[in-house]
């Protein structure tokens, strides 16, 4: 018989989503200063990707929190401590809908509502 999940197991390192939100800022900044160019929009929608995915199965499964796990957290000292991946996930949820919002702005030409 398996074990249930302990609430430890469940938790994640802070440091995780501190580093895709540092990803997702450079990655709006650079949407503002390219949009509404093509190259400009097909990033926001990678972003919003990346929100949904988020959103749906939790931070810690973001294309950038892989990154952070195969390539930046084996040269970090372990966390101090750990925590709930909720709020994280309720983030991605609002970054979600605003970048929904964004994309569609810029996609029915209204340059204005995706700034």
């Amino acid at each position: 018989m398996e074990e249930p999940m302990s609430a430890s197991s469940s938790q994640i390192d802070p440091r995780g989503p501190r580093f895709t939100a540092s990803v997702t800022l450079v990655v709006f900044a650079v949407v503002l200063l390219t949009a509404p160019a093509t190259a400009g929009i097909v990033l926001l929608a990678i972003q919003t990707a990346f929100f949904a995915i988020g959103a749906a199965r939790g931070v810690q499964f973001t294309p950038t929190a892989y990154v952070f796990k195969k390539l930046i957290r084996p040269r970090l000292s372990a966390p101090d401590h750990l925590e709930d991946p909720q709020p994280p996930r309720f983030a991605q949820t609002i970054g979600l809908g605003f970048s929904l919002v964004a994309l569609a702005g810029y996609l029915t030409g209204a340059t204005l509502l995706g700034q």
